[in-house]
């Protein structure tokens, strides 16, 4: 079995570590690398640092007209694109009002890339899987996303909680399950499999640490043995 992979850091494998020198590193444990080796498929993994469904629709396209063939197309997106571009935020700088504050990717334009990405995969004989969601560390991720940027300025426009963050998630992760639900799309849910548990989380508060890779192939190796 051939599996080709659209997705962003989570995929990728990226961990934050806080002694290193680096914005963040990459593991070799990553959790497919990881899944490969006890099931022995083939794996094409494309995922990308930063990746936004808009981008993965593009590469997909390109994957496909190019003769890319795959048995599974594995779709993960969603943390990305309802995040924001918190440079809007830099010290000193001007802000727009909060109502002109988008999303990476609107609701209603993530989920319409990700029907195009499904459609683009049946109608090249590959099978769509879609990944999940992995809940923030939302303390975590806040003090991440305020570094060099005007604290009092994000909170204010979260509304004064970090935990607006998770919330936003959530509208994102509520609307993909529905999407997949509605358009009979294969589904591995990992939102139970981190939730409450941030041992499993690097210090950033939205990547895996290693222990939290191995449990991703863990749950890949289960998922993947049952899918239809």
């Amino acid at each position: 079995m051939k599996i080709v992979v659209f997705g962003d850091s989570i995929l990728k494998g990226v961990i934050t570590i806080p002694e290193s020198k680096n914005l963040f590193d990459v593991t070799q444990k990553d959790s497919l690398t990881l899944a490969q080796k006890e099931l022995g498929f083939e794996l094409d993994n494309r995922s990308i640092y930063g990746n936004i469904t808009s981008k993965g629709l593009v590469k997909l396209q390109k994957f496909v007209e190019k003769g890319g063939a795959a048995d599974l197309c594995i779709i993960e997106f969603g943390s990305n694109d309802c995040d924001y571009d918190w440079n809007i935020f830099a010290n000193g700088a001007e802000l727009p009002p909060a109502t002109q504050i988008q999303p990476k990717v609107p609701l209603t334009e993530y989920i319409a890339n990700l029907k195009c990405m499904v459609e683009l995969c049946r109608s090249h004989n590959i099978t769509p899987v879609s990944m999940g969601l992995i809940p923030y560390v939302c303390e975590n991720w806040f003090k991440t996303i305020v570094k060099g940027h005007d604290e009092a300025a994000i909170l204010n426009f979260l509304g004064g909680t970090p935990e607006t963050l998770g919330k936003n998630q959530l509208v994102y992760k509520n609307a993909l399950s529905d999407f997949v639900q509605k358009n009979n799309v294969q589904f591995f849910d990992t939102w139970e499999l981190f939730k409450g548990k941030p041992e499993l989380m690097c210090y950033d508060g939205i990547h895996p640490n290693e222990k939290g890779y191995e449990v991703l192939a863990k749950g890949w190796v289960n998922f993947l043995k049952n899918i239809n």
